[in-house]
C-alpha cells in the first residue's frame, strides 16, 4: 500500500521540476529581452583605409628549362607583401601595391645537358688543354615590385564576406638579381651527363671512364651567364636583361576570419617580356642543334601559389551596435501581448509567475501573493498568518495539532477518497484551474489505463514515471494540471 508520505514526496519532485523549468525559461527570456535594448545598424558612409597584407607561397617556373613535374606546388618558396586601397562606389575594386621578394626560378633539363656535352665543338677551353663542360642548369634570383587592379565580385555576392572570389591584373618591373649556372661539383670536377642517365665526375669519352664515380647535382650555381666565356663563344649576340616587365594575372578566394582579418588563397601567372630568365631560347636551341628548337620560342613565365593574411586595421566598421533607451517591439512583438497584465497585479504576464492572482491582492516582484509565515498558504487565504516555521498546516493555513497528525497516520487502513485532504508543505503558489466533476480532460485520458473514468493514484504515479523516462507526451505544465485534476476528482 502506498503511504501518504510517498505521495507527498512524489508531488514535491513534480513541483521542484516545474520550478527549475520555469527558472531556466526565465533566464532565457531575460537574455532575449535584454538583447532588444541593443541594435546593430549600418554605417551609411564608412571611411575605408588601406589594408596591409603579407604571405608566402611557391614559385613554379614555366619557361624552356624546368625540373620534371607539372604541379604548381613544386618549386621555390617566395614571399609577398603589400597594401590594398579600395575604390569605387561600393568598394568592389582595389588597387594593390605589392612586392614579391626572396624568390627565384630554377630548372635543369638532363637531355639538353647531354646534348651540349656530346658535341666537342661546343665546349670551351679554360686553357689549351682543359675543356669546360657546361649544362642547362640555371637559377635566376629576382625582385618584383608591381601594382594591380582587383575586382571582388561584390555586384554578385553583395556584402557576404564569408567566402568571396576575386581576380586581378597588373604590371610589374622585375629586377633580375643574378642568373647563374651550376657546372662544377664541390670536389672541383665538372658534372658529366652519361647516356645511362647518371651524373659522374668523368666524361663518358674519357680513357679512364671506368674509374668514374656517380655524383649528385648540388646547388652551387657558381657561374654567371652574363660573364661566362662559354656563352660568349657561341656568338649569339644575346643581351641578358637586368630588368624586364612582368604582367601578373591573379585569381583566388578570400575567407572571412573576423571583421579585421581575411585569409586569402590565390595563384597568379606572371608573364615576362623576356625569354632569357632560364638562359635558354630559340637562338640557343638552334645553335646547339637541339631538336624542335621552335618549342623554345615563347617568353618565360612563372606561377606563384600563395596564402596570405589581410589586415584591415584602420577602416571604419560597416556595422555598429547602438544602445536603445526603449526596446523597439513594433516589429517583433504584439504591443498588447508585450504589456499584458491579465490579473492586474501590475506585473506583466511574461514576468508573472502567478498570473491568476485575485484582484486587489498584494504581490511580490514575481507577481505571487505574499506568504508571511512561509507555510504555503498566501496571506489572503491564511486564517493563521503567524504559523511557526516548519509547522504542518491544513488548506486554511491553520497548524495541525500533534494529536490530529497522530490520528491521521495511525489508521491501519487506507482512507476513502472523499476523506483525503491535501496538506501544503512548501511555499508554492499554483495556477487556479477548474475541472468538470466526473469528466476526464481529453489530454489526460491516456492516463486512465483501465478506462473506468477515474484516475487512480497508481495511474497518477505511472504517468509521472512515464513523463520522466520520456514515454509520455504531456508537458511539464500538463503534468502539473494532471496533479491538480487528481486531487479535484
Amino acid at each position: 500500500m502506498i503511504t501518504k508520505k510517498y505521495s507527498i514526496f512524489c508531488l514535491s519532485v513534480i513541483l521542484i521540476t516545474i520550478s527549475v523549468s520555469k527558472s531556466f525559461s526565465q533566464d532565457i527570456d531575460e537574455e532575449y529581452y535584454e538583447s532588444m535594448l541593443t541594435k546593430e545598424v549600418e554605417v551609411l558612409n564608412p571611411v575605408y583605409k588601406p589594408v596591409i597584407f603579407g604571405g608566402a607561397g611557391i614559385i613554379h617556373f614555366l619557361g624552356d628549362i624546368r625540373y620534371p613535374g607539372s604541379s604548381p606546388l613544386m618549386g621555390k618558396e617566395a614571399y609577398k607583401a603589400g597594401i590594398s586601397i579600395p575604390f569605387g562606389k561600393k568598394n568592389n575594386f582595389k588597387w594593390n601595391v605589392f612586392v614579391l621578394f626572396g624568390g627565384s626560378v630554377q630548372g635543369h633539363d638532363f637531355d639538353i645537358s647531354r646534348q651540349i656535352q656530346s658535341k666537342p665543338e661546343l665546349l670551351s677551353l679554360d686553357d689549351d688543354l682543359n675543356p669546360i663542360y657546361h649544362n642547362s642548369s640555371f637559377k635566376t634570383d629576382f625582385l618584383e615590385i608591381g601594382v594591380s587592379a582587383e575586382y571582388n565580385f561584390g555586384h554578385l555576392f553583395g556584402k557576404n564576406k564569408r567566402f568571396r572570389p576575386f581576380v586581378s591584373v597588373g604590371v610589374s618591373p622585375l629586377q633580375i638579381l643574378g642568373t647563374n649556372t651550376n657546372v662544377i661539383h664541390s670536389d672541383g670536377t665538372y658534372y658529366h651527363y652519361w647516356d645511362d642517365g647518371t651524373i659522374r665526375n668523368l666524361a663518358q669519352t674519357n680513357p679512364n671512364a671506368f674509374k668514374a664515380e656517380i655524383i649528385k647535382l648540388e646547388n652551387n650555381y657558381e657561374q654567371n651567364f652574363a660573364t661566362d666565356e662559354y656563352y660568349k663563344k657561341l656568338d649569339l649576340d644575346l643581351k641578358y636583361p637586368t630588368t624586364t616587365v612582368v604582367i601578373p594575372i591573379e585569381m583566388g578566394f578570400d575567407f572571412h576570419l573576423s571583421y579585421r582579418m581575411n585569409l586569402r588563397v590565390a595563384t597568379s601567372l606572371h608573364y615576362a617580356f623576356t625569354d632569357l630568365l632560364d638562359n635558354f631560347n630559340y637562338d640557343i636551341a638552334k645553335k646547339l642543334d637541339v631538336p624542335n628548337p621552335e618549342k623554345f620560342s615563347g617568353n618565360d613565365m612563372f606561377m606563384f601559389t600563395n596564402f596570405s593574411l589581410n589586415f584591415d586595421l584602420f577602416s571604419d566598421p560597416e556595422m555598429i551596435k547602438v544602445e536603445l533607451l526603449f526596446a523597439d517591439i513594433t516589429d517583433a512583438f504584439d504591443y498588447e501581448v508585450m504589456l499584458a497584465d491579465q490579473d492586474r497585479d501590475q506585473v506583466f504576464d511574461w514576468l508573472d509567475e502567478c498570473p491568476d492572482t485575485p484582484l486587489g491582492v498584494a504581490v511580490d516582484s514575481l507577481g505571487c501573493p505574499f506568504d508571511s509565515d512561509g507555510d504555503g498558504i498566501p496571506d489572503y487565504l491564511d486564517k493563521e498568518p503567524n504559523t511557526p516555521a516548519g509547522a504542518i498546516v491544513d488548506e486554511n493555513g491553520v497548524q495541525i495539532s500533534p494529536e490530529t497528525l497522530a490520528q491521521m497516520f495511525s489508521k491501519p487502513t487506507a482512507v476513502k477518497r472523499e476523506e483525503a485532504k491535501m496538506m501544503p508543505i512548501a511555499p508554492i503558489w499554483t495556477r487556479s484551474i477548474s475541472f468538470t466533476p466526473g469528466v476526464i480532460p481529453e489530454k489526460f485520458k491516456e492516463v486512465d489505463k483501465d478506462g473506468d473514468g477515474y484516475i487512480s493514484f497508481q495511474e497518477l504515479m505511472t504517468a509521472i514515471e512515464s513523463f520522466f523516462d520520456g514515454s509520455l507526451s504531456l508537458s511539464v505544465e500538463e503534468i502539473y494540471e494532471l496533479n491538480n485534476y487528481f486531487f479535484s476528482q
